[in-house]
């Protein structure tokens, strides 16, 4: 029997996601099944909802004492927001399920919630139930619903000629981790429903840029270029890595910024648009014709081997 370690977390969520796909087709309600940054359903025939859910668990995602309580609360609602972000949309109700150990101090648990819910207050969004589990350590699922105020914008969609725009910085998170410390996560929410007005295709980085690019180019069905030297790595990874900063930024994964591909027809209405997603914007690539694959580029466009694409919990594991 093959086991997790054997398969790899993203082959196994492509396996079922291939198979949930074809026991649904034929249900309307559904917009965009397993497979995306979120599912889109219209249950009523009225607009979308987005529904994303997301787990951090101690020992996996964090140890303690690398984020306060409130921080993690903070966290956990934040990388949620970042997939109904990738959509074009935006945050509405929140769902909280906790496990914990009866060691854990009250104050932390009421910290955490209280940091899940100042994050969706100030998001536009409501924490309005969960549930408690006892269990031998911290892990923290939430489930959010949200709206598309525009345009819905999937994996899918991205053509040759678009070029590839990244919101923010790259690798401080992935550093940070390193370090023993979670960075916060940016709220890309507002640049995420500018962005869908000119995107053919989004997707959130979350496992790493080389890894999430991949996935756009399978679900579009298309092949990337990324050059490395274009690439926003953040001033505290340069410091740190020198030269080795731009491949580390690449694939260390952590940072929940945007990565759209955008049409050179509507590049104009992004350039208007710049100015009001709160954040940088750097274009880092283009979209190409072949097989679904990212070639990773030098100053001199010559191909650059990292040895790895992102994250992945189970590949590699004994």
């Amino acid at each position: 029997m093959r086991r997790l370690a054997d398969v790899g977390e993203q082959a196994w969520i492509a396996r079922l996601t291939r198979r949930l796909a074809r026991s649904g087709r034929d249900d309307r309600r559904v917009l965009v099944g397993p497979g995306d940054d979120a599912a889109a359903v219209r249950p009523d025939g009225r607009r979308p909802l987005l529904l994303t859910t997301d787990t951090l668990v101690e020992g996996v995602h964090f140890r303690r004492g690398w984020a306060s309580p409130r921080a993690l609360g903070e966290r956990a609602f934040a990388v949620n927001a970042s997939d109904v972000a990738a959509m074009g949309g935006r945050p509405t109700f929140a769902l909280l399920a906790l496990e914990a150990p009866a060691s854990l101090p009250a104050a932390d648990l009421d910290a955490l919630v209280g940091g899940v819910a100042a994050a969706a207050r100030a998001a536009g969004a409501r924490l309005v139930g969960g549930n408690l589990s006892a269990g031998p350590r911290l892990a923290v699922t939430l489930a959010l619903v949200g709206v598309a105020p525009g345009r819905l914008v999937t994996r899918a969609g991205a053509r040759p000629g678009d070029r590839l725009w990244l919101t923010g910085a790259l690798g401080a998170a992935g550093l940070g981790v390193r370090r023993g410390r979670l960075a916060r996560v940016p709220l890309r929410t507002g640049a995420g429903v500018l962005l869908a007005r000119v995107a053919s295709a989004m997707i959130d980085v979350s496992d790493g840029l080389v890894q999430d690019l991949g996935h756009l180019c399978r679900a579009s069905r298309v092949g990337a270029e990324l050059e490395l030297p274009r690439l926003p790595v953040a001033p505290a990874v340069r410091r740190a890595l020198g030269s080795r900063a731009a491949r580390f930024a690449a694939t260390a994964g952590e940072d929940y910024e945007l990565l759209a591909a955008v049409p050179r027809a509507r590049e104009r209405t992004l350039a208007r648009l710049s100015g009001r997603l709160g954040c940088r914007l750097t274009c880092i690539g283009r979209v190409v014709a072949g097989r679904p694959a990212v070639r990773v580029l030098d100053g001199r466009g010559r191909p650059v081997h990292l040895g790895r694409g992102g994250f992945d919990h189970f590949a590699g594991r004994a």
